[in-house]
């Protein structure tokens, strides 16, 4: 099993903090809804630890100590860090209403507890209070011009992320969708906001539009490469480590990568019959594929080496994201950091 980077940790509770600072002193139950989407209450409204990695938020930091070691940004990155912890668990909390998920993190999911009304004002709240957490930089001395270009870079982080997740959605009525339109959606879906995440920190920190920029492409790339490692772990990860059923992206008929490079590599009768298992007319009931369909796609997966082209696909992206880290010109001891991270990224086994 990998290490999990320090990055990770070093600054999660003062982000926490930041996260629920931004929560007005309100009593409505919207609140305690919200809460429970970041994890922080369970269903009865118990006190509960139940928040995700935290890896945006370790990248918003990373990206402002590559611009400077001054501590009086820490402050600031965190507040821009809290905010994209919290955009980023609004767009969860949409997703799992999008897809009928009833499950995240080993627990029910918003809509599952609320309904889908509820779960959309409580998505809508939580991408009001990530506004409201960035605003917070200001209290800490930030500059009102790079607390405005920082929300101007969410703002379009936003936007790109829902444009991704309206391409995946588009993809699930299509059997012919390409490794381009899938490389285009991933960048918009979890690249963008991977790439913000750099770049709020090192604008809050006093970065240059370049270096900000530069950052920002940095970790588009490595939203690509997290999102191809997601793809291989839902087929090949140790179902232990992973803590779901391996093949659940295959029962599922998800185009994810491993797929789509099978559908433009596989020999022509393989292919014809994989396209006929992906027809979209097979998904709309939510009906699983059978297990003997589903072993069929796994071994063709193998025999045309769909998992080491995976494999090989992030570890280009990962590749990528180096160079243009490398362009921002950024802070030695920072260096090293974010490349654990990344290295974890590419690696990890869930």
């Amino acid at each position: 099993m990998i290490a999990t980077p320090a990055a990770l940790t070093r600054y999660h509770e003062m982000v926490q903090s930041e996260m629920r600072a931004a929560f007005p002193d309100v009593d409505l139950p919207i609140y305690d809804m919200a809460r429970y989407g970041l994890g922080w209450l369970d269903e009865q409204g118990r006190p509960a630890s139940a928040s995700g990695k935290g890896a945006r938020a370790a990248l918003t930091m990373l990206g402002a100590e590559a611009i400077s070691n001054d501590p009086a940004t820490v402050k600031r990155a965190a507040c821009g860090a809290a905010a994209v912890e919290i955009v980023h668990n609004f767009s969860l909390v949409h997703d799992d209403v999008q897809d009928g998920d009833v499950e995240r993190r080993g627990r029910p999911t918003v809509w599952k507890i609320w309904g889908v009304a509820q779960a959309i004002n409580t998505g809508d709240l939580m991408r009001e209070l990530a506004d409201a957490a960035l605003r917070r930089a200001l209290g800490y001395g930030a500059a009102a011009e790079s607390v405005l270009e920082a929300v101007r870079r969410l703002n379009r982080a936003t936007m790109l992320m829902i444009e991704g997740q309206y391409l995946d959605l588009t993809f699930e009525q299509r059997t012919d969708v390409s490794v381009d339109e899938y490389l285009a959606m991933v960048e918009r879906k979890t690249g963008a906001m991977m790439g913000v995440s750099l770049s709020i920190g090192a604008t809050l920190a006093g970065a240059s539009a370049a270096q900000a920029d530069a950052l920002d492409r940095a970790g588009t790339r490595l939203g690509r490469c997290f999102q191809m490692r997601d793809d291989w772990l839902g087929i090949w990860a140790d179902p232990d480590a992973l803590g779901k059923p391996t093949d659940a992206d295959i029962r599922r008929r998800k185009k994810s990568y491993p797929i789509l490079y099978a559908l433009g590599h596989a020999p022509t009768v393989a292919r014809r019959e994989l396209v006929d298992l992906y027809r979209p007319d097979l998904s709309v009931d939510g009906a699983d594929m059978p297990d003997e369909q589903v072993d069929w796609v796994h071994s063709l997966l193998g025999e045309i080496g769909a998992d080491r082209a995976t494999d090989e696909a992030a570890r280009t992206e990962y590749e990528a994201f180096r160079v243009e880290l490398e362009s921002a010109h950024p802070r030695g001891e920072a260096v090293a950091d974010l490349d654990a991270l990344a290295i974890f990224t590419l690696e990890r086994d869930r």
